[in-house]
């Protein structure tokens, strides 16, 4: 890219300036002892370290998983979907050793395997940062480096979150006590895999500043199979006074990930021939703007936001052979313009009682222009040139949300917390819709006991219509079809049970059911759909979840999560289906941490799926479920992983909680894939060193 090395240059003199000058400044002795200024976050948190298995409860009958920045580094994560490996009922799909590709690649019990349009939408910084084009994750697009916390939501939460069955929301990294750090993190391993990293933050009084850069790649582990991301990010905050801050975050990402191809031949239950595309690059620019404010009885914070990214799919072979200069290829390019305002108040009027009301403005502007260099498909034009564009109308969607909840009783004694709330989306392309929800916790001491229903609703992105705006064939009055999209609604039931012995364990058990309906259909080819909204099938995915943490003695922790999933599907045809692409029948997921010898710390994790079908739910010619079936079962697996690490101090040259560590992948070099003729690697080693310097 043209600006990357004035970008790299530019943040690395940053960061190198601001670490010089925060370490030469030492602080003053005598006299009055400086005042401190401590800053109050609405929009990120600081999260604690724990378990990724214990669902943390709301007043609001729901649950949500957190993933700390320290159990990322213990599961030594090298892309952003493999952050969310040990979180019950979540799975990623991947071909690769490190990176991702485009269509599906994140699931949330059982949902996220749709194509065009995803069932849940990734934040970054509470803001949309994903594929809104056709509503991939674009993984590539976030690095693991930037993140200081993620918050994952698995069911529909209108007060919480807007459009989606589910949400992923990621916390960036800033500095939250006074004082100044710089951390070097490098690692090497197997597959000609590398990773490094800088950072350096400073924090005095009201004034924080975290800048940070990083550089990821690997050859992979099959051929054309390699991949690169690099990343320079930065989030200051400034203190106006006690009640008021702002805040303002930027981050550049530039990644690129080749596609393996298959080690089968392609038949009809894979695709019919080998994939043609080969390399897919995505390079994005995103910003928040948030203005912060807490009260003794209200607070909330005001967003605006901005995600500019350019995802490419370049195919360079078809069938294994390059093309000649000429006579084939193809480049794709999407352009996702992303941007809007969110905002969020919280009132606490009376005691016990709590108000939220907020709204988000969300728009997008998206095209999407494909190349193609056949000679047959435009023969004459342009020396042989094909090039077409799908320029779709800018949208925009504005959903307020509202919720109430009162806390009758004690926390620490007999509560019940009764709570009702929802939220209106009012879209300029597809038809509005509501979204109801309602909850009850009753409980005593540290046992709760949480009932909630939620309506989730999931619009479809532009994509689904994408032949009403290609250029060169125009349907007319196009906008009368997409007035006639109905968004696709689930209707979602949960119960859950969670007790807490404090610094000893918990259990925790919740069943669960979506019903979905209004399933839409896209037109991406064919006659235009007679319908758009299927008014007869339904689907129903129904679960059980249990989670158990222990600390058997002092510095041992474990901590493992159960899913259960069944689904059915009856299409417009009336067949029932009893699989859906990546659901997965039974997933298990546990891990141990343990620090002995005062400077040591080993971690172990797996992860275990049986009955996990491949494909894709497509929407595109027809309202029916397609069956898996056999050829599309994959084999059942069970993945260990284990770090261990040696934390140090030196105070000669500043070094606190350092650490070098060893990792090793798939311990037991177990075969295994996510895709048929797409296997994953066996056993691989790595090690690296960190080094914090205060």
């Amino acid at each position: 890219m043209k600006n990357t090395a004035r970008i790299t240059f530019s943040l690395l003199l940053c960061i190198s300036v601001m670490a010089l000058s925060a370490w030469a400044e030492e602080p003053k002795k005598g006299g009055r002892e400086e005042e401190k200024t401590v800053l109050r976050e609405i929009t990120v948190t600081g999260t604690r370290y724990s378990n990724p298995a214990t669902p943390v409860d709301t007043r609001y009958g729901t649950q949500y998983n957190v993933v700390t920045e320290e159990q990322i580094k213990e599961q030594n994560s090298y892309d952003f979907q493999s952050t969310l490996r040990d979180v019950p009922g979540v799975m990623f799909q991947s071909k690769n050793l490190i990176g991702s590709q485009t269509s599906h690649s994140l699931y949330i019990r059982g949902r996220g395997s749709s194509h065009p349009s995803a069932d849940f939408a990734i934040l970054f910084d509470g803001a949309p940062r994903y594929g809104g084009l056709f509503g991939q994750v674009l993984g590539d697009g976030i690095a693991v480096s930037m993140i200081g916390g993620i918050e994952l939501y698995k069911s529909p939460q209108p007060s919480q979150f807007g459009n989606g069955y589910a949400s992923v929301n990621v916390l960036p990294k800033y500095m939250m006590k006074d004082g100044k750090e710089a951390v070097f993190n490098s690692s090497a391993g197997s597959y000609g895999t590398v990773d490094e990293n800088l950072s350096a933050g400073f924090k005095k009084g009201p004034f924080d500043i975290y800048m940070s850069q990083s550089w990821v790649r690997t050859d992979g582990h099959a051929e054309h199979s390699s991949a690169d991301q690099q990343s320079y990010y930065a989030n200051t905050g400034y203190q106006i006074n006690n009640e008021w801050s702002v805040r303002f975050l930027v981050n550049y990402t530039d990644a690129g990930t080749d596609a393996p191809r298959p080690d089968v031949t392609p038949n009809a239950a894979n695709g019919g021939s080998f994939p043609g595309a080969e390399r897919y690059e995505t390079e994005t620019l995103f910003t928040t703007m948030t203005l912060n404010h807490k009260y003794d009885r209200f607070g909330g914070y005001l967003k605006a936001y901005y995600n500019n990214t350019n995802f490419d799919l370049l195919q360079e072979l078809t069938n294994g052979v390059r093309y000649a200069k000429g006579t084939g290829g193809l480049k794709s390019r999407q352009e996702i313009g992303l941007y809007g305002i969110r905002g969020k108040e919280t009132f606490h009027l009376w005691q016990g009682g709590e108000v939220v009301f907020g709204a988000d403005l969300d728009m997008t502007n998206l095209k999407n222009t494909q190349r193609t260099y056949s000679g047959l498909a435009a023969a004459g034009i342009n020396g042989g040139l094909a090039r077409r564009v799908w320029d779709f109308p800018d949208t925009r969607l504005i959903s307020p949300y509202a919720a109430v909840s009162h806390m009758i009783g004690r926390k620490e004694g007999f509560h019940i917390i009764p709570s009702a709330g929802g939220r209106y989306y009012n879209h300029n392309q597809f038809k509005d819709k509501a979204a109801p929800q309602a909850g009850l916790v009753m409980g005593y001491g540290n046992t709760d006991l949480n009932i909630n229903y939620s309506r989730g609703v999931n619009y479809p992105t532009p994509v689904a219509l994408m032949n009403f705006v290609l250029e060169s064939a125009p349907v007319g009055n196009a906008s009368q079809y997409w007035r006639n999209v109905k968004p696709e609604v689930v209707d979602h039931y949960e119960a859950g049970i969670i007790h807490t012995w404090p610094d000893k364990g918990s259990l925790g058990a919740t069943v669960f059911r979506d019903e979905g309906k209004d399933r839409f259909q896209a037109y991406m080819f064919g006659p235009i759909p007679l319908r758009f909204n299927d008014p007869i099938g339904h689907y129903e995915i129904r679960g059980l979840e249990l989670t158990g943490t222990a600390t058997l003695v002092k510095n041992l922790e474990l901590f493992a999560g159960a899913t259960w999933l069944q689904s059915e599907a009856t299409g417009q045809n009336r067949v029932e289906r009893s699989r859906l692409p990546y659901t997965p029948g039974f997933q298990f997921q546990a891990g141990a941490n343990w620090t002995f010898l005062k400077h040591y710390r080993l971690f172990v994790d797996m992860q275990h799926l049986r009955d996990l079908y491949q494909g894709t739910a497509a929407r595109s010619g027809t309202f029916n479920f397609t069956d898996p079936g056999s050829l599309n079962k994959l084999n059942d697996f069970t993945l260990f992983n284990t770090r261990l690490s040696y934390r140090f101090d030196y105070s000669a040259l500043r070094l606190s909680n350092s650490e070098v560590f060893v990792a090793m992948n798939n311990i037991f070099n177990q075969d295994y894939e996510y895709a048929k003729g797409y296997p994953m690697p066996g056993r691989t080693i790595f090690a690296g060193v960190s080094l914090r310097f205060n």
